[in-house]
């Protein structure tokens, strides 16, 4: 008898255990539009050139591995609280910004979740659809996740008036977990006006916005893209901000992340009780992502280059995303198709059931999630009429 006698087999991460069938496929026609990564017009995800250059001269500057301190590199933090929170950040007393460096984006959302279940509510709102992760990290933080209506399959867009509805009766000081821009998995943000709409409301409110920050760059540019949190902060909100620099510096593997927090008092007490959250947790976060994102940051003529290739991959992303738009509205109408034009990011729906998601991995090896989003870089010109085909014979073979 095993101590694990009892111990029941649980099913795989949806995610990865799709991204694992994928891999199995043989088939040479196959495309893979499943997990969140970027990958370039030969369909590689390979390293930045500016993370290249920062890991080259962090070499030969010969510097030791020795431990962090608890919250982390401090020259790291400081050059993300710049990149976030932009001009904002002069108006924000150093005494109540606080900051603490995080395994990936994921670890700064279960830092954060576990700090607010401990400190001050148990009751978190995510977007109804959400990243999937966004219901496990909270619920084993401690907290009860509900769900607010975000996007309509049936308007193809956001529903405004549906998600301020849910949350006008969210008790006070419930978090509300919010999508700076880059919305995973619809690809539909808020507008200028309904972010200002929304700021007004949460204040009314007193809840919590809880931003994760993990597409910065993806959607217009960082500035623009961090918008929301500035003006959140402009308008006088307490708030927390979860940063990943997976996707905007290719640091997938090297968890590289963030917390940050602005509040309207010192946060000496605040951080007093994320060390412990950390320290129990994994103690202190890895050395060479956050050296490498800080170097970049440091280093005008490096920051440059990243810069410059943020904007390669927004532009190609928004290449693919109008070749397939294009496609799809010659085959099947505005109606049905022109809300691609409005998206932002690599992701988005094709607003396709789940029957029809199946067939298209079962029978043309297109592989998407159940809910039918794809991650538009895994397109380019050679996959990207094979892609169209499959959607038309699915969507015509689907029972009326």
């Amino acid at each position: 008898m095993s101590i694990f006698e009892g111990v029941k087999q649980l099913p795989p991460d949806p995610l990865f255990g799709l991204a694992a069938r994928a891999k199995k496929d043989a088939n040479p026609k196959k495309v893979d539009l499943t997990l969140g990564v970027y990958r370039d017009d030969d369909l590689n995800m390979r390293t930045m050139r500016a993370v290249k250059e920062a890991e080259r001269v962090l070499i030969e500057e010969e510097k030791n591995k020795s431990y962090l301190p608890i919250t982390g590199l401090e020259e790291y933090l400081s050059f993300s609280k710049e990149l976030v929170f932009g001009k904002t950040l002069s108006g924000i007393p150093k005494a109540n910004l606080f900051g603490a460096q995080s395994i990936g984006g994921t670890g700064a959302l279960r830092i954060g979740g576990d700090l607010l279940c401990r400190e001050v509510s148990k009751e978190a709102y995510v977007s109804s659809p959400t990243w999937p992760n966004h219901y496990g990290i909270f619920e084993s933080a401690g907290m009860v996740v509900k769900p607010y209506p975000y996007y309509s399959q049936e308007k193809q867009g956001v529903d405004f008036e549906g998600m301020l509805g849910a949350l006008a009766s969210a008790a006070p000081k419930s978090i509300v977990v919010l999508q700076g821009c880059c919305h995973n998995p619809s690809g539909a943000d808020l507008t200028e006006e309904q972010w200002k709409e929304l700021s007004a409301f949460l204040l009314k409110r007193k809840l919590i916005p809880f931003f994760d920050c993990s597409y910065l760059g993806f959607a217009d540019s960082v500035d623009k893209d961090a918008w929301p949190v500035r003006f959140l902060v402009e308008e006088g909100h307490e708030l927390l901000v979860a940063v990943s620099y997976s996707k905007n510096f290719g640091l997938y593997g090297e968890r590289t992340g963030c917390l940050l927090v602005v509040s309207n008092k010192e946060t000496t007490a605040l951080s007093s009780c994320v060390k412990p959250i950390i320290r129990t947790s994994y103690s202190n976060p890895p050395i060479h992502g956050a050296r490498v994102v800080a170097m970049i940051l440091r280093d005008e003529k490096l920051k440059r280059v990243w810069e410059d290739e943020l904007e390669e991959m927004r532009t190609r992303i928004n290449k693919v995303r109008s070749l397939l738009g294009t496609k799809l509205v010659k085959k099947f109408g505005r109606e049905s198709f022109g809300f691609l034009e409005e998206r932002r990011g690599m992701f988005s729906f094709l607003g396709l059931e789940e029957e029809q998601v199946e067939k298209m991995m079962d029978s043309f090896s297109v592989y998407l999630t159940s809910d039918g989003r794809i991650n538009l870089s895994g397109l380019n010109e050679e996959n990207i009429e094979y892609v169209v085909q499959a959607i038309e014979q699915t969507r015509l073979s689907a029972p009326r």
